[in-house]
């Protein structure tokens, strides 16, 4: 029972991970970054907020597309705000 158990919680990470919403976005210095959305946990001074994390950079387009399938070209601002702090 403890292979399925294991089995299962790997599947639930991956499906998690699968569903997170992923841009892909041209930054300052002309190559391509690609962040992933969730948010933040309730230990958190953003608790419940968009959370916006940078995964990787690419040289092209091409590159990001590629390492990442799912991913949606264009920018997407996470829409913080620390009015509460």
């Amino acid at each position: 029972f403890l292979g399925i158990s294991i089995l299962l919680n790997s599947n639930t990470k991956q499906n998690q991970i699968m569903n997170k919403e992923i841009t892909i976005e041209k930054n300052q210095y002309g190559t391509y970054s690609v962040y992933e959305f969730g948010e933040y946990p309730r230990s958190s001074v953003l608790a419940g907020q968009t959370k916006k994390q940078f995964l990787d950079s690419y040289n092209t387009v091409e590159e990001a597309e590629q390492a990442h399938p799912s991913a949606v070209l264009g920018y997407r601002d996470a829409h913080n705000h620390f009015d509460h702090l």
